[in-house]
Order: structure tokens, then C-alpha cells, then sequence
């Protein structure tokens, strides 16, 4: 097992400041989702953040998780503007790895911000003494799907009609990155 502890609670890339959720930015965060939803429908947890307190209840709920060492999730700021979220999550310390989340609002598709995003945690994982990070999307992300590949991401197979959405079962691509794969492109 690898020694457990948080990873830091701000990243600093080239374009990108992640930072640690703070609690001022749950109207901020709402307003994204809000504006976002069509764009944002394949994801199960918008259909549970209907207000600015849901947001505020997201953000204390990851606080709790950091603390506990099972999640660290970020908001990704351009410009200190807000514009999406990504994060560490299904971390399993005991069998070093995790996965990687992340969603950004859609005028800021398609610039480059999600893969300096995924380098940045990706990066901080396999300092962390990760051996696997993973990434997963809806099949029909094929956004998503680009992200992990551009990045140098497996196609490790698809887990078919393993959730529901919107009362729809949805199948998931998985995909995922060793250490030792990181360390060849690093």
C-alpha cells in the first residue's frame, strides 16, 4: 500500500489554476451546471443539482471526502473564471489506483483545458505512487473518448449497459494508463 495522504489542494498548468472547491463558488458552479444541462445530460449527478444548495451540499460532501482521503476534487479556472470541474475519485489505496472525472462548460470545448487538466492530476496521482489512473465515459462520449487517447489512455474494453441515465441504461468505455506508460512519455 502506498502512503496515504492528500494531494495538494491547488495545481498550477501553463493555462489552468485546479483549486480545491471553496465553498463562495457554489453559485458560480450552479449557474454552470444550470446553463449546461443539455450539454451535461449523460452525467447522473446533474439530475440531483437543481439549486445552489445542492452545489453548496456538493461542495461540503467533497471537503468531507478529501479529509477521508477518497476523493479531491477541483474547479478548473482560465483566467480566474470558472469553468468546469475535475477531480480523483474510486480511489483504492490498497491496489493504487483511481479514476479521473472531469467536465467543463461547452463554450470551453474543444481548447485544449480538459487534457491540461487530466496532465495535471494524472501527474500528481503517479507522484502520489499510483499504478493505474483511469479515466471512463458514456460510449457515446466521444468527446471524452478523444481526451483519454490524446493523452495517452488505453481503450481497456467497454462495460455494456452497466448504469442508467435518465431512466435509460448506458454503457461505459474504460480506459486506462500504468505507471510505467507514463513514465515513457514524461
Amino acid at each position: 500500500m502506498i502512503a496515504q495522504r492528500p494531494l495538494p489542494s491547488r495545481l498550477l498548468g501553463p493555462r489552468l489554476i485546479l483549486q480545491k472547491h471553496p465553498l463562495s463558488l457554489a453559485s458560480e458552479m450552479f449557474a454552470m451546471i444550470d446553463a449546461n444541462r443539455e450539454h451535461l445530460k449523460h452525467m447522473p449527478w446533474t439530475q440531483l443539482t437543481n439549486s445552489v444548495e445542492d452545489s453548496k451540499n456538493w461542495i461540503n460532501a467533497t471537503h468531507n471526502e478529501w479529509d477521508n482521503l477518497a476523493l479531491f476534487d477541483y474547479g478548473i479556472y482560465v483566467d480566474q473564471k470558472y469553468i468546469g470541474s475535475c477531480g480523483v475519485h474510486s480511489i483504492n489505496w490498497e491496489f493504487k489506483h483511481c479514476e479521473l472525472g472531469y467536465w467543463i462548460g461547452q463554450e470551453f470545448e474543444g481548447k485544449g483545458y480538459i487534457s491540461e487538466a487530466v496532465k495535471l492530476l494524472e501527474n500528481e496521482c503517479f507522484k502520489a505512487g499510483f499504478h493505474r489512473v483511469e479515466i471512463r465515459c458514456a460510449s457515446f462520449n466521444e468527446a471524452s473518448a478523444r481526451v483519454a487517447l490524446k493523452n495517452g489512455y488505453k481503450l481497456e474494453g467497454e462495460l455494456r449497459e452497466d448504469s442508467i441515465v435518465n431512466g435509460e441504461y448506458r454503457s461505459t468505455k474504460v480506459f486506462g494508463k500504468l505507471r510505467r506508460e507514463w513514465n515513457a512519455l514524461a
